[in-house]
């Protein structure tokens, strides 16, 4: 049976003016079985206090903070007010935060509202500083407690902190270090599951009624449109036809023990080419060097696509994937065996012919 977690929620403000938004701030705490800390515990002004909230708002899970018409008690060290400090530190170390700005200062009686101008200075700029964050605004401290309530349930659903529990239900140091352990294992499994869908998925080489000796192949010619300039500085295109065997054998050794795939345009100013297509462009430009002399050559990528797959259904190549030295993922295509001994056959057939 899970345990009954209990959340420490530390609750900040200016004292005097908003003891009524505390008192329903809290009782919204209580009532959801929750623990509220805060800073009557102890006194806020004494600097000599002061390692004693952080220490209280490290133990907390959840930070609360009230902003109403006054600004508080300034520290001598700081130049800020003890609230604003409680609120940098709990920003800083990562206690999730809920603010709640009292709407208009304006319409809050003189007696809760700063006279002095420096201090409603800093506080407008506090109070720009929680509305910069998500929080939720209020007109009077009746609706502040059902703001509370349906805040602090709504991140306690979307973001669960450790807690407090009974010690008859705590779990011990290894329980917890087990259960890690165990949801690290299911995460790597299931990335590995994935990964051998894909795998299975990408290596596949049949298609349904179609056989891979009915696909063409070997000295199978497929046409590669060629676009340059011609001499006329006019955009023309050339077909190339060349044997799959041709394609295999110029794009193939780039595959040779690597995996290639489309650079990102960071790396790359022709956005989308493979490495190999620089080496095909060139094999190409020897086919009709007549008409397009050294002038720029750019191929269709649907062409490349379709080299890809079709070699790809021929079982030659086959989809990888590897890890980045940063630890992410990358998927490309790379020679699988078959591909590599068909490979490996026709340079010896070229060096034999030659």
């Amino acid at each position: 049976m899970l345990a009954d977690v209990r959340y420490q929620v530390f609750v900040s403000s200016t004292y005097d003016d908003l003891r009524v938004e505390r008192q329903q701030a809290t009782q919204a705490i209580l009532e959801m079985d929750h623990m509220p800390a805060g800073m009557e515990l102890f006194p806020a002004s004494d600097l000599s206090q002061w390692e004693l909230i952080k220490s209280v708002i490290n133990e907390s899970d959840y930070y609360i903070v009230i902003v109403g018409g006054r600004y508080g008690s300034i520290s001598t060290d700081t130049g800020l007010s003890f609230t604003e400090m409680e609120y940098d530190y709990a920003v800083a170390s990562s206690v999730p935060v809920l603010g709640f700005v009292r709407k208009d200062v304006l319409s809050i009686s003189a007696r809760d509202y700063e006279t002095d101008a420096a201090k409603r200075q800093k506080l407008e700029n506090f109070r720009n500083k929680v509305l910069s964050r998500i929080c939720r605004q209020f007109d009077e401290p009746a609706e502040l407690g059902m703001l509370v309530m349906k805040s602090l349930m709504s991140e306690t659903r979307t973001n669960p902190r450790v807690g407090w529990v009974r010690a008859d239900q705590a779990r011990g140091k290894e329980d917890l270090a087990r259960e890690q352990s165990l949801l690290e294992e299911i995460k790597h499994r299931d990335k590995t599951i994935r990964k051998l869908e894909r795998e299975i998925r990408d290596r596949s080489v049949r298609l349904e009624g179609i056989l891979p000796e009915q696909l063409s192949q070997g000295s199978d010619k497929y046409g590669i449109s060629a676009v340059f300039q011609n001499s006329r500085k006019q955009i023309t295109s050339t077909d190339v036809p060349l044997t799959w065997d041709e394609i295999l054998s110029v794009i193939g050794p780039t595959m040779y023990g690597y995996i290639v795939r489309r650079p990102p345009a960071a790396y790359n100013k022709l956005v989308g080419q493979y490495s190999f297509e620089a080496s095909l462009i060139e094999y190409i430009r020897t086919k009709i060097i007549s008409d397009c002399g050294n002038r720029q050559i750019t191929l269709l990528p649907h062409q490349i696509d379709t080299i890809l797959i079709q070699l790809k259904q021929l079982g030659l190549i086959a989809m990888t994937e590897k890890k980045e030295d940063d630890g992410e993922d990358f998927r490309g295509y790379s020679l699988t065996a078959a591909g590599e001994e068909r490979l490996t056959r026709i340079k010896i057939q070229l060096l034999g012919d030659s």
